[in-house]
């Protein structure tokens, strides 16, 4: 049986201040999203790096990543990841689905076109700059 928990829970057990990140996003219910463990055949679609992904019903972890929660092992980063993920799930709500599938490959291919590499390409992702920012934000606190 594969593993999983709430981003709630997972966000809990990092210390992610859970009503600083319901101000931030207000369309995701950490309560409400499950974090699961992804299954191989969806892990082999992935990028080489890549830990963890967001579906529009779901965020889906690496086993490796599910060690980590398990073991309480790099509290802060699992932290700033789920707050990333929880990021896409509000930026998807917030701009529905065929925008936002849109805008995140016209960025990624942009890049390509300029000769970016995969890597660069991905992180000038607007969607992935601002996930980035928020769980920036997140991670430093309320001010």
């Amino acid at each position: 049986m594969k593993r999983s928990f709430t981003a709630a829970d997972g966000l809990a057990a990092t210390g992610v201040d859970l009503e600083w990140l319901g101000r931030l996003l207000t369309r995701v219910d950490p309560a409400q999203v499950p974090v699961r463990e992804a299954p191989r055949w969806f892990r082999a679609l992935w990028s080489t790096g890549i830990v963890a992904v967001a579906m529009p019903w779901a965020v889906y972890l690496t086993p490796a990543m599910m060690d980590r929660y398990e073991t309480a092992a790099e509290a802060p980063r699992l932290g700033r990841l789920l707050v990333h993920e929880l990021a896409h799930l509000e930026q998807f709500r917030r701009l529905g689905a065929v925008r936002h599938v849109t805008q995140y490959a016209y960025d990624y291919l942009r890049g390509r076109l300029r000769r970016k590499g995969h890597w660069a390409a991905y992180q000038s992702v607007r969607l992935e700059i601002e996930a980035r920012g928020i769980a920036a934000l997140v991670m430093e606190g309320p001010r």
